[in-house]
């Protein structure tokens, strides 16, 4: 039976972590764990919600509208993997990959709601001058759900870094803010508790701050995906090209990518007098050479060139609305 992982990678310079270089089973993987981390979420809103609309603890309401929105984030997951896993077709040649990245925009879109709520209800708070009723039983809910929220977190980091996926890293910051809060909130009921009400408006104010700092990262992310940004250093694609007999020089070294997926293009010189079938041949064992030492699914296109000194120029020099390159 075939394994559904091809080679590893060092995770926090401790232990390896497989790569899954099957999209469908990678897709499967990144579902898995998305349902698995929505039922968490479900019922961490919910305890804290319920337990904190009761007491009237602005800072634990706020982080149940918090975990709320981890839960609808989630949703919004599952859907956009279920778009990205889409194979490729005439309108999408690249594939739908990027639709998970937008996602994971998405997931920001919903942590900045959350702030925006967590600050009205500040406010309100600040105008009213409401008392929260803190319990025993508060410390108890919170704590299990901060428990639950690190195991969460934990877990959605180890896959997203598995995975290569950017919605499960997205989610795995927000599940991590969340862990912070809600030990801020554990810290601000003890304020309370003490004799300072004020404690519980000022952890609410900071539970706000957090998540606007998820949801930039979040976003910052994503737009590095979508903006193409370079994945790999040309010189480590370049190594890997020289390295196959009968490449003389290598230019022109453009990568991009994201969700477990990276694209390639460059430029290899070859004698001027090989047959078209052993360039041809040469520029193959280039591509599987270099998707070898990414160490994930590449697309890799090699141009192949005749080893001249018009063409063995550090830099490929292309001008597109000329139509002319070198």
């Amino acid at each position: 039976m075939p394994s559904e992982t091809s080679g590893s990678i060092t995770f926090n310079g401790q232990r390896t972590i497989p790569i899954f270089r099957d999209p469908k089973e990678r897709q499967r993987q990144v579902r898995r764990t998305l349902i698995l981390v929505l039922a968490c979420n479900l019922l961490v809103a919910l305890a804290k919600l319920s337990y904190g609309l009761l007491t009237q603890s602005l800072s634990m309401t706020a982080d149940g509208l918090n975990s709320l929105m981890d839960a609808a984030a989630n949703i919004v997951g599952l859907v956009g993997v279920e778009v990205a896993a889409r194979p490729p077709d005439s309108s999408h040649p690249y594939g739908h990959r990027r639709f998970e990245t937008l996602a994971s925009l998405l997931i920001a879109a919903t942590m900045v709601l959350a702030v925006t709520q967590i600050l009205e209800s500040a406010w309100h708070r600040i105008q009213s001058g409401e008392r929260p009723d803190v319990t025993p039983l508060s410390f108890v809910v919170m704590v299990i759900t901060l428990v639950i929220n690190l195991g969460v977190s934990f877990l959605e980091r180890r896959r997203a870094v598995a995975l290569h996926s950017s919605i499960l890293s997205a989610d795995a910051k927000h599940t991590a803010a969340d862990a912070l809060v809600s030990t801020g909130v554990i810290v601000g009921l003890v304020g309370v508790r003490l004799g300072y009400p004020w404690a519980d408006l000022v952890v609410s104010i900071g539970v706000a701050g957090v998540i606007a700092w998820g949801a930039w990262t979040a976003l910052r992310d994503a737009a590095q995906v979508l903006a193409d940004r370079a994945v790999v250093s040309a010189e480590t694609v370049e190594q890997a090209a020289r390295a196959v007999p009968g490449v003389v020089g290598v230019h022109g070294v453009r990568t991009r990518g994201g969700e477990g997926m990276i694209w390639v293009d460059l430029h290899i010189q070859v004698a001027p007098q090989l047959r078209v079938d052993e360039a041809h041949e040469i520029a193959s064992q280039v591509a599987q050479q270099v998707e070898a030492a990414l160490g994930l699914p590449a697309d890799v296109v090699v141009h192949v060139e005749p080893a001249t000194a018009e063409h063995l120029q550090p830099q490929r020099g292309y001008e597109p609305w000329r139509g002319r390159s070198t």
